[in-house]
């Protein structure tokens, strides 16, 4: 038995030396997990709880984490956790000439630089935008695709 690091997720796999259709079964498992865990969004959904936990830092992850759980299952969908001041923020790094619109290509790329999620970014690639987007559109946009709270 050898064991490798896998390059992709950092983790010891452990590869066999045998006959080539006990590695082809063992690979096809693998396509297997690996397709459970895209369908059911297990990596994304580990890496938004991550980013929760590390912005809220609570005292108690785990009643944390337990509590960021039931709040999905209640609301149904990830929620972001950013603050007004944030969306207002990015807002005006989009607004670098301090008109107090952007464009609508401008008000994309700044939504998507927020989205932590796969579903968040086809929400964002999903919105109408009107071709000049103030600061008031933008954060009910943003509030709107990211579902943040």
């Amino acid at each position: 038995l050898f064991r490798s690091l896998c390059p992709t997720s950092n983790s010891f796999l452990p590869i066999l030396w045998m006959g080539s259709g006990k590695v082809e079964a063992m690979n096809e498992e693998l396509q297997k997990a690996d397709e459970y865990l895209k369908k059911h969004r297990i990596l994304e959904l580990f890496n938004d709880l991550a980013a929760s936990v590390t912005f809220h830092q609570p005292s108690d992850v785990k009643g944390f984490l337990i509590q960021e759980l039931q709040l999905r299952e209640k609301e149904g969908a990830e929620a972001g956790n950013f603050e007004d001041s944030e969306i207002k923020a990015v807002f005006n790094l989009a607004d670098l000439m301090q008109m107090g619109v952007i464009s609508e290509k401008q008000a994309r790329t700044a939504l998507l630089s927020l989205a932590n999620s796969q579903k968040q970014k086809e929400n964002v690639e999903a919105l109408e935008l009107p071709p000049e987007v103030d600061e008031a559109v933008f954060y009910q946009k943003a509030k709107d695709a990211l579902q943040f709270r």
